[in-house]
């Protein structure tokens, strides 16, 4: 599993585009083994989800995160947490502990997929077979 929480200096800002990096943890067996920071363009919202799409995230961490950006995660089939403030680390180690994070009525999960659905890799690209 890949959690990811974008902030600033640390700390998770309001709104999606002040902050400046994305935090990736790896997680494995329920323990972090990896971290990774990438870096986000200030005014590049299409940057975020393109890099989080790539790094598979599983779960995403912010603030306010607007309609359009919720819909693409969505369809790239990540949970959202949002309301989330303070710091990205404890904020990744709260929802690591199963403690509540964010604004328990902002939390988006995917949809579930139907394995029988021939059109699935249209909402996660890391499953497509092939059918471009």
């Amino acid at each position: 599993m890949k959690i990811a929480a974008v902030h600033k200096d640390g700390e998770i800002q309001n709104k999606l585009g002040d902050n400046t990096e994305i935090m990736v943890v790896t997680v494995e067996n329920g323990e972090p083994v990896s971290k990774e920071i990438v870096p986000i363009a200030e005014d590049e919202m299409v940057s975020v989800l393109f890099k989080l799409a790539s790094n598979q995230i599983d779960v995403f961490l912010a603030d306010e995160v607007g309609m359009s950006i919720q819909s693409a995660m969505r369809m790239m089939g990540v949970q959202m947490i949002l309301g989330c403030t303070g710091n990205a680390i404890e904020n990744i180690a709260g929802y690591l502990t199963g403690e509540q994070i964010g604004d328990p009525s902002k939390i988006i999960y995917p949809p579930e997929m139907d394995e029988d659905d021939p059109m699935q890799c249209m909402h996660d690209c890391s499953k497509c077979s092939g059918c471009h």
